[in-house]
């Protein structure tokens, strides 16, 4: 027995692209609450085909969301100098400690240790 078609059932295969075929039956049964299986049943359709759309709809949507980045993605961050003045620190075999090296006293350093 053939049921009227209700604005919920999709138009038939040939009215419709094989595309928009299979991403209506998709959507419907996402909203369905079915599995895949029992959906496939109840509408006559192929297992495969629709584990295949399912998979095409689902990689589509993560390309969607990763090309539909906004400006709201991303914050603002400022960068400031370290304010650390001990970032280096040289333990000669003696045991003598050279502390406190930063950019700013590296050449000193180096004609310290020269001079030992």
């Amino acid at each position: 027995m053939q049921s009227k078609p209700t604005s919920e059932s999709p138009p038939p295969l040939q009215t419709l692209s094989r595309e928009a075929f299979w991403h209506r039956h998709v959507s419907l049964w996402r909203e369905s609450g079915l599995s895949k299986a029992a959906y496939c049943q109840q509408c006559s359709l192929v297992y495969h085909q629709m584990v295949y759309w399912c998979s095409k709809a689902n990689s589509e949507g993560k390309e969607t969301k990763r090309t539909k980045s906004t400006a709201s993605d991303f914050i603002a961050v400022t960068v400031s100098p370290s304010q650390s003045h001990s970032a280096l620190s040289i333990l000669l075999p003696n045991g003598i400690a050279i502390e406190g090296i930063d950019e700013r006293s590296v050449a000193l350093v180096s004609r310290l240790v020269e001079q030992l």
